[in-house]
């Protein structure tokens, strides 16, 4: 890895970085005024304005008794999956793709580093401020969970769906620098890279909608884990052990595409 690129890839993209955490720091701030332990029966009845069918497909359990639960369904049933697949298209396209494209990469590849250098040390950044995005918003709701309600959030059932969903969000990382690898142009690394984890969340709602359509989830890799059975204590080791394997392919199919890559300098 590069010290130097690591610190100007840094510079560069630090702004996006700060942007997506704020507002989900925000949205999570406002999601946990809304709770209390004293009005979930009326939160409950809220659900009851809507057809089931739709909250079902927004990720919104109709069952949630505590606080664990209900930041597990209405916070980490979509957006904590959607608002970061966001962030995950717009980076990993900007580190690769996108320089590739403007023909900017010829500057990187100008100087001493080699290409197993230059994009390890992309593909290092990518997924590490991922990670510190999601670590700062499980700390910010923890801290203000506990100060608003001491005794309503398990912590540690919330930490481990916390790291599936870390995970989740990292194979989805993956899948969008791996096609940022490969192509040399925006709109096909836009349109893989986006088109893939957006088609995955769209099966994962449409199989969330019935019984009839649940197979849809199945092959959808935000349908391998549930966030409200997680939070009610169920351990899903396996199913992270497979995200990990799916990080570390696509990860390592990414050096070895951009090292072969033919590239203009």
């Amino acid at each position: 890895m590069s010290i130097a690129l690591f610190k100007l890839t840094i510079k560069k993209n630090w702004v996006l970085l700060v942007i997506f955490t704020l507002v989900l720091m925000m949205y999570s701030g406002v999601m946990i005024s809304m709770y209390s332990p004293d009005n979930v029966k009326n939160l409950m009845q809220m659900f009851e304005l809507f057809p089931p069918e739709m909250m079902k497909a927004f990720g919104f359990a109709s069952a949630f008794t505590d606080m664990t639960g209900y930041l597990a369904s209405w916070l980490y049933g979509l957006l904590m999956v959607g608002f970061p697949m966001v962030y995950s298209i717009l980076l990993a396209n900007k580190l690769v793709a996108k320089s590739v494209d403007n023909g900017s990469i010829a500057c990187l590849l100008a100087t001493p580093d080699s290409r197993v250098k230059i994009i390890v040390t992309k593909a290092v950044y990518a997924l590490l401020s991922l990670t510190i995005m999601l670590a700062i918003l499980f700390a910010f709701n923890v801290l203000i969970g506990k100060a608003m309600f001491p005794n309503d959030l398990n912590v540690e059932a919330f930490f481990n769906l916390n790291v599936t969903v870390l995970l989740v969000n990292l194979v989805v990382m993956s899948i969008s620098f791996f096609f940022s690898c490969v192509f040399s142009e925006t709109k096909h690394s836009i349109a893989f890279g986006a088109g893939i984890p957006i088609m995955f969340l769209l099966l994962k709602m449409l199989g969330d909608v019935s019984d009839k359509t649940e197979i849809l989830k199945k092959i959808s890799i935000f349908g391998w884990y549930d966030p409200m059975a997680i939070a009610g204590g169920e351990t899903v080791w396996v199913i992270n052990c497979v995200y990990l394997v799916i990080i570390v392919i696509l990860v390592s199919l990414s050096v070895v595409i951009f090292n072969k890559k033919r590239l203009a300098v």
